[in-house]
């Protein structure tokens, strides 16, 4: 695997993000009832199910990096089946159901930049796979990006 300088910035900016995401600031924090928050475990839960699947399913081929792994084959079932990138899914899910659970403006904000960089990452990450495996624009065609068509 070549790991490129864009693939390398992508990975240290959602390392970034991650370690931000767990430093504990109260200060900008908004109200909401306990009931309220509880709602958002069990998403923030699905979430980490889905990633934690996803990532048993690629194996010997999980890399944080863009790059496809020179040995790595087209995964296009289980968890891949529905979504083309549910690790960001999986992600996600869970960084906005906790940030939501927390009541905390700064984890929301913060979940938002990974949204925006996993666009991006996977975007790129797409066009690099399209190049590696012949069979992923129909595979693309098929499932969405990080969460289900519903209407094809």
């Amino acid at each position: 695997m070549n790991i490129d300088k864009k693939g390398g910035i992508f990975v240290l900016v959602q390392v970034m993000l991650f370690v931000v995401y767990t430093v504990p600031i109260r200060t900008l924090n908004f109200s909401c009832s306990s009931s309220f928050s509880l709602l958002f475990l069990v998403p923030a839960v699905v979430g980490l199910i889905i990633l934690f699947g996803s990532i048993l399913q690629l194996r010997y081929q999980l890399s944080p990096f863009p790059n496809p792994l020179d040995r790595g084959v087209l995964i296009t079932r289980g968890f891949y089946k529905l979504s083309r990138h549910p690790i960001y899914s999986g992600i996600l899910l869970s960084a906005f159901s906790y940030a939501l659970y927390s009541c905390s403006i700064v984890k929301i904000l913060i979940s938002i930049c990974l949204l925006v960089l996993f666009y991006f990452k996977s975007a790129y990450e797409e066009k690099l796979l399209s190049k590696r495996f012949v069979a992923y624009q129909e595979y693309k065609k098929q499932v969405g990006r990080f969460f289900p068509r519903i209407i094809r």
